[in-house]
């Protein structure tokens, strides 16, 4: 079984008060792009890393995939990322959710059993930038997006996902990052604090 490794991190950082990638902004002394490498690594064979043709990041330990020309979107990326590598299952993470560790997602894996994909869904809303993908999901999404669909989440109702509600997520270690995006300042300092926090238990 070969995994790959997806990380999303084509977002701009100037919401959090950046002037450069989101990928790089500080969080708690390290970059968000180390710390999504660093929960991703552990479970893939290897990474890949997907950001705009024209982001500059320096990557040690992925393999660097382009945003599809003239594309925008998570759905274009993880499309673009799915099909640059063979794999059974895929992982995919947003660098902006700095909060979900490796042994929260190695447990969300067991529930996906034969289904396409398994991803939470905090107060209800579905997050697939924070799961797993079955080598044939690939193809639906691509079907998806060819037909039109924009929206990531719209596009994966085509998998029929296994989706973990807020009871089931209570249940898996530190699973409560799953609901976290760091998209403001505020958020950053949260989640900083809330980092700080877990180190020191």
């Amino acid at each position: 079984m070969r995994t790959l490794g997806v990380l999303l991190a084509g977002g701009r950082g100037s919401r959090l008060g950046g002037v450069g990638p989101k990928a790089l902004v500080s969080c708690g002394g390290r970059t968000l792009l180390a710390r999504a490498l660093d929960t991703l690594a552990p479970l893939a064979d290897e990474c890949v890393v997907v950001a705009p043709r024209e982001m500059e990041l320096s990557l040690e330990r992925a393999m660097r995939v382009d945003d599809r020309p003239g594309e925008k979107g998570p759905l274009p990326a993880l499309l673009a990322a799915l099909s640059a590598r063979s794999f059974d299952d895929a992982v995919a993470l947003a660098v902006d959710m700095p909060l979900v560790t490796a042994a929260a997602l190695s447990a969300l894996r067991p529930l996906r059993g034969g289904a396409l994909a398994v991803m939470t869904a905090p107060e209800g809303v579905w997050q697939p930038l924070a799961a797993w993908y079955a080598s044939g999901a690939r193809e639906l999404l691509e079907r998806a997006h060819m037909a039109g669909e924009r929206s990531l989440i719209a596009a994966c109702r085509a998998l029929a996902p296994v989706i973990v509600d807020d009871a089931q997520r209570s249940e898996m270690t530190e699973g409560e990052g799953f609901q976290w995006n760091v998209n403001s300042p505020e958020d950053l300092a949260s989640a900083e604090r809330l980092l700080a926090q877990r180190a020191s238990r």
